[in-house]
């Protein structure tokens, strides 16, 4: 067979994998009929020539149905979920969104249990996620080497931002100074016109300040990558309108900097209605804002779920948790499906893809979370927040109630969960799990536990009372258990207070002994909050873990440590650090 022109790496999406030639383009992936190793395009073509992708077909699959997608223009419009209606239907994507790095995940049988094991050759997950690309993906998180955002059809950001890192956009009309921010694949802006968008998924919404550092060419290009079907935002060319967000909640439009993504949002409540289950001190935001919703208010037309909240469980003075059931807590996102959609807790919509959902029971409401792997927090709030994402494969939906048995006891609700989504259930589903159960023997038992979990990478654990009702409330028949580490800071500024806490302080500005800045928002009594530490000072602030960026993930206040005067770090071990699922990390 003749000698083809050099195929490079990622040459125009084109890729040379083994024995297969692949190609991120619509008319090489709608060729499901054809085996990976048989299919060509107008582009192989082009760069390999005619006559050698006529007899490397003609090798690779003799007796088969030549493509013909390679000589004439896929269609944007033809769509390739017929073709998989035997086995799963699945959403056909006909932009590169995906590429082909990403690892076919491993099934995960329990969250309770070990990790996935460590990741095949990327090349033999490349060749295997080809193959199966008509059956429904199985779970573990994993994730493309190399950055997706730094150059998408061969136009590259003016100004590139790493993961993690934020520059500041200064307001043309006013002296107000907006935050940019990248986390993993999105782009976030603090601005009034990024957030009204609430119809768009947070990685395909843009703004003026977005357009001006990263351009408007490679702006294009990635709104087109990321929600090639949806509506593009115009908001980054002309101004916001209040009316923009009617239709799915209003949202709170501030012109400063609200502490990003370093601090648990706010509470959120249903103007003019009942606000949500009650909650307790201010330390109890960092769990029950984990959606990270940004701060966006439900709407007067949405309705809020009604959810079991938890209380916590001292591990030296909590009650005998002798014959209660325990279970890992998931570091993930609540969730609440209504018998047709998947919200968040505040009713906040999220958009799983059609194979994600569609199998799902009607009629009935589940309580559960959706899960990416331990030590996963963040790219899972990425994930779950997105539509037209492949990352959505990455997700489990573990359920742990049935709010519409909520009259009948937990050993009950359990039993039906099991015979639902268990081996031989009808729902049964590769990506769906109930999360599993264990029957507490001792208060040593249950530490014991809680210590093998943490090892694990887990982030603690839930205690349920047995015979127990499903209670929309916050009830001491749910607990839950974690440890939390303790570090001093220096502070360095004060962040005005906003709705209850309008005219008092808001949030600490604070600098690590690491050097990284970050802002404690919650842990304050009232008093404190109008006398707040003074600029210089050192406090000591507690949190749970740290994110991606080395810094404290929903630190909440402890008080002054006036017997320090130099900031001093935590040791967090390894499995402490959000490792956003990389490959490699566990």
């Amino acid at each position: 067979m003749r000698r083809p022109a050099a195929l490079k790496h990622n040459q125009l999406g084109l890729k040379c994998c083994v024995d297969a030639r692949y190609s991120t383009c619509p008319g090489w992936r709608n060729q499901s009929r054809v085996p990976v190793n048989a299919r060509t395009c107008k582009h192989l073509r082009s760069i390999l020539g005619d006559k050698y992708e006529d007899a490397r077909l003609k090798l690779k699959n003799p007796d088969g149905d030549k493509a013909t997608a390679g000589k004439k223009k896929a269609s944007a419009s033809k769509s390739s979920a017929s073709n998989s209606k035997a086995t799963w239907k699945r959403k056909t994507r006909n932009d590169d969104d995906d590429d082909d790095n990403i690892a076919s995940p491993s099934k995960r049988k329990t969250a309770a249990k070990e990790p996935a094991s460590k990741e095949k050759d990327p090349e033999e997950e490349e060749e295997d996620e080809e193959e199966d690309e008509d059956k429904p993906p199985s779970k573990a998180m994993k994730f493309p080497a190399g950055d997706e955002l730094e150059e998408i059809d061969g136009i590259k950001p003016k100004q590139v931002i790493k993961d993690g890192d934020e520059v500041e956009a200064p307001s043309k009309t006013s002296d107000a100074v907006y935050k940019v921010k990248r986390t993993w694949d999105h782009y976030y802006c603090t601005c009034p016109a990024w957030r009204n968008q609430s119809r768009n998924p947070v990685n395909a919404r843009t703004c003026k300040h977005l357009r001006s550092i990263l351009g408007d060419k490679y702006e294009d290009a990635r709104l087109k990558l990321k929600n090639p079907d949806g509506n593009n935002a115009p908001a980054g060319k002309k101004k916001a309108s209040a009316t923009d967000s009617k239709a799915t909640g209003k949202r709170k439009a501030r012109d400063d900097d609200d502490d990003d993504d370093d601090i648990a949002s706010p509470n959120k409540r249903k103007r003019g209605g009942k606000k949500p289950a009650s909650k307790g001190k201010d330390d109890e935001e960092e769990e029950d804002n984990e959606e990270d919703e940004e701060d966006e208010a439900p709407s007067k037309a949405r309705k809020i779920p009604g959810v079991l909240l938890a209380v916590k469980w001292d591990l030296e003075k909590g009650a005998d948790p002798t014959g209660w059931w325990v279970s890992e807590k998931l570091d993930g996102v609540r969730t609440f499906y209504d018998g047709q959609t998947m919200m968040s807790r505040l009713g906040n919509p999220f958009t799983p893809p059609k194979w994600f959902i569609e199998k799902l029971p009607k009629g009935i409401t589940l309580d559960g979370e959706l899960f990416g792997g331990r030590g996963t927090f963040q790219s899972t709030v990425s994930i779950v927040k997105t539509m037209n994402s492949p990352h959505w494969q990455n997700i489990t939906f573990q359920i742990f109630d049935i709010p519409s048995m909520k009259d009948e006891p937990f050993e009950a609700r359990m039993a039906c969960l099991n015979h639902m989504f268990g081996p031989s259930g009808e729902h049964k589903q590769d990506h769906v799990f109930v999360l599993e159960q264990t029957e507490a023997k001792s208060r040593d038992h249950v530490l014991e536990m809680l210590k093998d979990i943490e090892a694990k990478g887990g982030e603690g654990l839930m205690l349920r009372k047995p015979k127990s009702l499903y209670e929309p409330t916050r009830s001491n028949t749910l607990q839950k258990i974690k440890t939390f580490f303790d570090a001093e800071a220096k502070v360095t500024g004060h962040v005005p207070g906003k709705g209850k806490n309008k005219g008092v302080m808001g949030a600490l500005k604070c600098v690590m002994a690491s050097g990284k800045t970050f802002n404690v928002g919650s842990g304050f009594t009232d008093k404190q909050r109008g006398k707040p530490p003074k600029t210089g000072s050192i406090i000591t602030y507690r949190f749970q873990e740290l994110t991606s960026s080395g810094v404290p993930r929903f630190p909440t206040f402890v008080g002054e440590a006036i017997d320090k005067d130099e900031p001093k770090d935590a040791e967090v071990p390894h499995h402490k650090k959000d490792s956003k699922g990389k490959a490699g990390d566990e």
